[in-house]
């Protein structure tokens, strides 16, 4: 048998093979089955993180220093802002402003109590309601109740702490719904406004007061 003679046999017998029903969906999913591995092996050469551990150029979401030590990213915790120790809205009213000696005459004059044919400068700021109601007392900051005890001069009193430089205090409380090592969020009723001796004993109030160090500052309600 001549080369020519093979070749034409070649060629019939693969003729013969294309003609199988077997034949094009063989070579189909042999097709699929190369391209699926392909893709495989691109995704794993792509991948973030390399056989030795080390991060990918492509994500730089952690970056190394010069040591090879990835970054820390600092995360800051959002802080809460002091919100007025009631649910009045537009029906609370301050009666008695905190004392500040930066302040104006007028203003400062504003914030003396009179008790005991004596004048006192304010601590805190009185809160009360427009309509002369009682009305529940917040948390003006989330923190632990630190103390609950009751004075002679300022009725119920409430005092909690929210970080190692920062505590609120809330006096002349009719009521208390919280107890001492309690957790309160910001928002949370801790009790009831009442009376106190200080000022119009007749007048439903909270006094409130912002401390820093231990320290009464100025809360700075409009």
């Amino acid at each position: 048998m001549n080369e020519k003679e093979r070749q034409l046999m070649r060629q019939s017998k693969w003729k013969r093979l294309t003609r199988q029903r077997w034949f094009y969906p063989a070579l189909y999913i042999t097709l699929v089955a190369v391209i699926l591995a392909g893709v495989m092996v691109y995704q794993f050469q792509a991948s973030d993180v390399t056989e030795d551990g080390t991060q990918n150029e492509e994500n730089p979401s952690q970056v190394a220093d010069n040591n090879g030590e990835e970054e820390s990213v600092p995360v800051v915790a959002d802080q809460e802002d002091l919100v007025m120790p009631t649910l009045l809205g537009d029906q609370a009213e301050i009666i008695t402003k905190f004392y500040d000696a930066e302040a104006s005459e007028e203003e400062q004059e504003d914030a003396l109590i009179f008790y005991n044919n004596t004048y006192r400068q304010s601590k805190g700021v009185d809160i009360t309601s427009k309509d002369g109601q009682p009305f529940e007392v917040i948390a003006a900051l989330s923190g632990t109740v630190t103390s609950v005890y009751d004075d002679d001069l300022e009725g119920q009193v409430v005092e909690i702490e929210h970080d190692e430089s920062r505590s609120t205090y809330y006096g002349s409380l009719s009521e208390v719904s919280v107890d001492e090592g309690d957790e309160v969020t910001q928002g949370d009723v801790i009790g009831v406004s009442g009376t106190n001796v200080y000022g119009d004993e007749e007048v439903t109030k909270v006094h409130f007061r912002l401390l820093e160090d231990g320290e009464p500052v100025n809360p700075e309600f409009e």
